[in-house]
């Protein structure tokens, strides 16, 4: 049964005051009006709510009982819009991020901007190479917010934002290949080429090569560590398969060239910010996320390469 509210309120009046006409004053109507709605409430409840005696109203156990149901749903009532307030004026708690390291120097700028408005809440900053580890860490709620390269989607992760992140193959100015514009993925193995020691990467390139039944030609050097790989692949007639992001600077100092790799496995991958499926942002949480999304310029732009300059196109200074 739903109870009209307002039709609560005047039973309350009446039940308090003991008294149409002092009912009706307190709630600033008319005792027409009070008496109208008693016999609705009446009527919808089936029951009677009051006895009409010379000098008062007196109640019946059903108003009662009655009372203690308005009683408890305006407290919950006003429970909820407390919570509701509290919720929107948050200022205490902890956000905890998983994103790999290629974006925690920017981050810090971010951090700035975020703390001047949320001093009270605490981030949580971890540096994670593997995306499935990322994505385990959102799923169990260990983190809230993460950053990673997302080669398939899961029912259970939330893109709040992504851009496509296309794989290239990346060798130094000296390499065979650093003429070209783009290569297949069979003349890009047939070097030395780095991989991670595990993660959704390394198992990527080796499916490729199961494909297309191409052998690899494995170097002797394997690193979780990007940055020991991207010199690995500008100093020697060595690559390594990375994206034209996580070497930009590299590219526009001309030690690194980005090949495009001439297969659709490499087009497939987006960078995308997430969050778990359900679980409800807050406004500190909702404005790091718009943060992120405002501020790296990876969500902003494709990172695409051109050639000519051998530059990133869309990164930004900041990043």
């Amino acid at each position: 049964m739903i109870i009209n509210q307002q039709r609560l309120c005047y039973f309350n009046a009446v039940f308090t005051h003991r008294e149409i006409c002092k009912a009706a004053e307190s709630m600033s109507t008319n005792a027409s009006v009070i008496t109208n709605q008693i016999k609705i409430l009446e009527r919808e409840i089936g029951y009677k709510l009051f006895e009409y005696r010379p000098s008062e109203v007196a109640p019946t156990y059903v108003a009662e009982l009655l009372l203690e149901y308005y009683r408890q749903s305006r407290d919950a009532r006003m429970d909820f819009e407390v919570g509701l307030q509290e919720l929107g004026d948050i200022r205490e708690g902890n956000i905890h991020l998983a994103i790999p390291a290629i974006f925690v120097h920017v981050f810090m700028d971010i951090f700035d901007n975020f703390r001047l408005r949320y001093p009270g809440v605490h981030l949580q900053i971890e540096e994670i190479f593997e995306t499935t580890k990322i994505i385990d860490q959102i799923l169990s709620d260990t983190a809230d917010i993460g950053i990673a390269d997302v080669f398939q989607e899961s029912p259970d992760i939330q893109h709040y934002a992504h851009v496509p992140f296309p794989l290239y193959l990346l060798v130094g100015k000296n390499h065979p290949l650093a003429g070209k514009r783009k290569v297949t993925f069979s003349e890009a193995v047939s070097y030395p080429v780095s991989l991670p020691a595990s993660g959704i990467l390394r198992q990527k390139i080796q499916a490729v090569a199961q494909s297309e039944r191409v052998q690899l030609c494995f170097s002797s050097f394997v690193s979780n560590s990007t940055t020991a790989r991207k010199i690995f692949a500008s100093t020697g007639p060595g690559a390594v398969f990375m994206s034209a992001f996580s070497a930009r600077e590299e590219i526009e100092a001309g030690t690194l060239i980005a090949l495009e790799v001439d297969h659709l496995a490499f087009q497939a991958s987006k960078m995308a910010l997430l969050t778990k499926r359900g679980n409800p942002i807050f406004p500190a949480t909702d404005h790091l996320l718009r943060l992120l999304k405002e501020r790296l310029s990876v969500f902003t732009f494709s990172p695409e390469v051109d050639n000519n300059s051998s530059i990133p196109l869309g990164a930004s200074n900041a990043e």
